[in-house]
């Protein structure tokens, strides 16, 4: 103990400094041993490509291996035959392959329409310009249908050289035969009005005249584009053998007799399938 008032001693300062020396430091990381942070993976990022080995070396990846051999990434093989890949084409913008596409449109209906016109070109001169022909022969009775063309001077001629003796004319002037008709030797030449005034009614005329004289086989003389439908409706009403003769209708009226025909023998096909 040191009195009161008086000075410490060296002694007395001692046990204070052992005091400091004893007290605890605070505790500390070490970071000498410690592993280093583990690098942030992303997992989306993709993985390197393998690489391929050919015959022990190492190729980069993508190589294409053909017949043993390695060829470049990308390269394409046919047939076991490696070929170079085509280099991808540049895609158009979506108004052009509009307008490329419109253009593919366009010429298929071209085409179309060429076929439908060469189509009916084709039928049109099979049926009116150049129809059935029949090798004409001896029969009871030549029948002139009325109509364009010089059918006159067809049906006088065969008359004149012994095809039929007997002539009859389809007309709607009942003196025509008086006025127009020449006198034939040998032959008999008469008149007969069809009703109706069409080929449909000369066909019924026809047979009916047949019945009446007997006639067995007949030539029927009449324009060249109308002789398909003249047949079909000879046809259909008479049961004889019969032969067309036909006439031109004259280069002047081709045009307007062949539309007129189209008509016609659709009416006869369509519509008017009896005698």
């Amino acid at each position: 103990m040191t009195a009161v008032g008086s000075q410490p001693t060296e002694s007395d300062r001692l046990p204070n400094l052992a005091m400091q020396d004893d007290a605890a430091e605070p505790a500390s990381v070490v970071l000498d041993d410690a592993a280093p942070p583990a690098p942030a993976v992303d997992d989306d990022a993709a993985e390197p490509a393998p690489a391929v080995v050919v015959d022990g070396v190492a190729e980069p990846a993508g190589t294409v291996v053909v017949d043993g051999v390695a060829e470049p990434a990308g390269t394409v093989v046919v047939d076991g035959v490696a070929e170079p890949a085509l280099v991808p084409a540049v895609e158009r913008p979506r108004a052009f392959r509009r307008i490329r596409r419109l253009r593919r449109r366009g010429w298929l209906v071209v085409g179309l329409v060429l076929v439908l016109v060469v189509g009916l070109l084709a039928v049109t001169l099979r049926l009116f310009v150049f129809p059935k022909t029949d090798p004409l022969t001896k029969a009871d009775a030549i029948v002139m249908f009325d109509g364009i063309g010089d059918r006159k001077y067809t049906t006088f001629w065969l008359a004149g050289h012994g095809y039929a003796p007997v002539v009859a004319v389809s007309t709607q002037d009942p003196t025509f035969c008086q006025k127009s008709l020449p006198t034939i030797s040998g032959a008999q030449v008469f008149c007969f009005v069809p009703s109706p005034a069409t080929t449909r009614g000369e066909a019924e005329a026809t047979q009916r005249l047949a019945s009446e004289h007997g006639w067995k086989k007949v030539i029927v003389v009449t324009g060249r584009p109308q002789e398909t439908r003249a047949r079909i409706r000879v046809e259909r009403c008479y049961q004889g053998q019969l032969e067309i003769a036909g006439v031109s209708p004259g280069r002047d009226n081709w045009p307007k007799t062949i539309v007129y025909e189209w008509g016609a023998l659709i009416k006869a096909l369509a519509f008017q399938r009896s005698c």
